[in-house]
């Protein structure tokens, strides 16, 4: 097993829980679902998210780290039938991987950290260009507790190295000032990677891409919940 960046990327063996494990205490108390997207690891927080690439097929999946394991040391992760299905190993049994600690994890944490801080800090809604003067300002939504069931976000390695990868985006909010646009940024970093395009003089804060609409659709709803009652998906 190879590792960098004080183990922020790991390549290495995953493998996959068989079905004995389903319903057993995961080692941060939760009840074990297969039909979860989640995984165990010997060392990494919980729960922290990571990108995890087979790097047989190209396939890459978000997963939430909420176990520990494997136990055989020529394994570097433990992911559950889901996962496995997902990345395309399920019927294999085991796959090459890549593991990527995802900054937006590290963020997330230190949202929780300082939740009511969050909670006094505000941003601007964006009414009408002539209405600027005097924009109504709401309080950033704060951050919840890690959801149990993440949206399924699936892609291939290959898309990464496209400047703008097609699949559908959720359009959280708009902002026009650079502090705006970086205080809805960072809060809506827990729901995915967040993009900016440009919108009839605002910039338009997205989470995506998604490349199932199911996905998509169930991060539209969780945004829409905390809050960001305007949020819609487009289609890029």
């Amino acid at each position: 097993m190879a590792r960098t960046d004080r183990d922020s990327v790991q390549v290495g063996t995953a493998t996959w829980y068989g079905p004995g494990f389903h319903g057993r205490k995961t080692a941060n108390g939760e009840r074990f679902d297969s039909g979860l997207v989640t995984a165990a690891h010997r060392s990494l927080p919980m729960p922290s998210l990571v990108k995890v690439t087979n790097l047989d097929n190209g396939r890459t999946l978000i997963v939430r780290i909420n176990d520990r394991g494997p136990f055989v040391r020529s394994k570097i992760i433990d992911m559950s039938a889901r996962g496995a299905e997902l990345l395309g190993f399920r019927g294999n049994g085991s796959a090459k991987v890549k593991i990527q600690v995802l900054e937006e994890a590290d963020r997330f944490r230190a949202l929780q950290q300082q939740r009511d801080q969050a909670r006094k800090s505000q941003v601007a809604s964006v009414g009408k260009d002539d209405d600027l003067v005097d924009t109504r300002y709401i309080p950033v939504p704060p951050a919840p507790a890690v959801p149990d069931r993440l949206p399924e976000i699936v892609g291939n390695a290959e898309d990464e190295a496209k400047p703008n990868p097609a699949g559908l985006f959720v359009a959280a909010a708009k902002a026009t000032r650079p502090q705006q646009v970086a205080s809805l940024s960072e809060a809506l970093r827990r729901f995915g990677p967040v993009s900016t395009a440009a919108a009839s003089g605002a910039v338009e804060l997205r989470i995506g891409p998604f490349i199932d609409p199911k996905a998509a659709s169930t991060t539209l709803k969780q945004i829409a919940s905390a809050g960001y009652s305007g949020a819609r998906i487009v289609a890029e």
